[in-house]
């Protein structure tokens, strides 16, 4: 159970270092903001790649379980920061999704 909570939390960890560097690199270019933006997104883009091989599984299974939490995390982030609702299809798609991860990576073998 233990190992499960920690693969959960370097999923979710990782996801948060993905979308915020994105996220900086994004308003660096789309939004014209400074150069600083830019630079500390790409190093929080770096961290999240480091934090991904804290995974006890191999490379593949590891991003294709990930997929899903990018999923997961993007909506959150989009209602909490975008200040935008996820629609009934993004909520189901949601869900088919965490089905997936749940198959895929934490059903024992």
């Amino acid at each position: 159970m233990i190992d499960t909570l920690s693969s959960l939390g370097i999923f979710f960890f990782a996801a948060l270092l993905e979308i915020t560097g994105g996220y900086l690199i994004w308003r660096w270019l789309k939004h014209h903001q400074g150069k600083i933006f830019g630079l500390v997104g790409g190093l929080i883009l770096f961290s999240y790649g480091i934090v991904m091989t804290f995974q006890p599984e191999n490379f593949g299974k590891v991003y294709a379980a990930y997929g899903g939490f990018f999923v997961i995390s993007s909506l959150l982030w989009g209602y909490w920061i975008d200040k935008k609702k996820p629609d009934k299809f993004e909520i189901i798609g949601s869900i088919v999704v965490l089905i997936g991860i749940a198959v895929m990576f934490y059903f024992p073998r």
